[in-house]
């Protein structure tokens, strides 16, 4: 009879078994604990990038026009004229009007972070840098956050296991972040997330100093599904 890892294929249980030294019982509750936190971070990753590209349209259409996603001094990087391109053609083979406002949906995360990229230097102090509501920012450090929220959103959306990560840290910057963005959107993520009944405040996973092995801290058991 087929097992729980058959379903998920071996190598992909691999990791939480070995996370729990072979423990295929604990295993399975570790794995079902990173689906749990995957899905309470869905919401707030969710209304970050929400917020990210929309505020960021309004400000380059108010510096740059309307038209700023064709304009070549504003998008510089061959990366960012192909995402306008690619989400231009998925618009057409979706047979929608390709509005403006269709395009800032389509475009993808890694698009707007982008904006924040060295290459984007010329976007800072004149335009994005007012998009913050609050004091003193450096552009390399919100190109820093984007990238980190980036590579966890994309974890999360292809079921990838998260626990390894500096999970505390990474959803305090989520809601420091939307909240520069807009206040709502962040009182949204106070007034819905589980995050916090979730999460156990400690972390998940812990270094042997001698061996260099990973492993489940045992504090976090008692908080693992039953």
């Amino acid at each position: 009879m087929p097992t729980f890892a058959d379903a998920l294929s071996a190598d992909r249980f691999s990791t939480y078994r070995l996370w729990t030294g072979q423990d295929d019982a604990l295993a399975t509750r570790l794995y079902t604990f990173n689906v749990n936190l995957s899905a309470a971070l869905y919401g707030p990753l969710h209304m970050l990038e929400v917020s990210l590209r929309n505020v960021v349209d309004r400000r380059l259409t108010a510096t740059r026009g309307v038209n700023w996603m064709d304009d070549a001094v504003v998008l510089v990087t061959a990366y960012q004229q192909s995402c306008i391109t690619k989400a231009r053609d998925q618009l057409r083979r979706d047979r929608k009007a390709g509005t403006h406002g269709q395009m800032v949906a389509e475009l993808n995360f890694g698009f707007w972070s982008s904006l924040f990229g060295r290459q984007s230097n010329h976007l800072w102090g004149n335009d994005l840098r007012a998009v913050f509501q609050t004091g003193r920012l450096q552009r390399h450090s919100i190109a820093s956050q984007l990238s980190d929220f980036r590579g966890l959103r994309n974890r999360v959306a292809h079921y990838e296991p998260i626990i390894a990560l500096p999970l505390a840290q990474r959803y305090a910057d989520i809601v420091t972040l939307t909240g520069w963005l807009s206040p709502s959107a962040v009182q949204w993520i106070n007034d819905t997330s589980s995050w916090p009944m979730i999460y156990p405040g400690i972390p998940i996973l812990v270094v042997d100093p001698t061996t260099g092995v990973t492993s489940i801290a045992p504090g976090v058991i008692p908080h693992l599904p039953a």
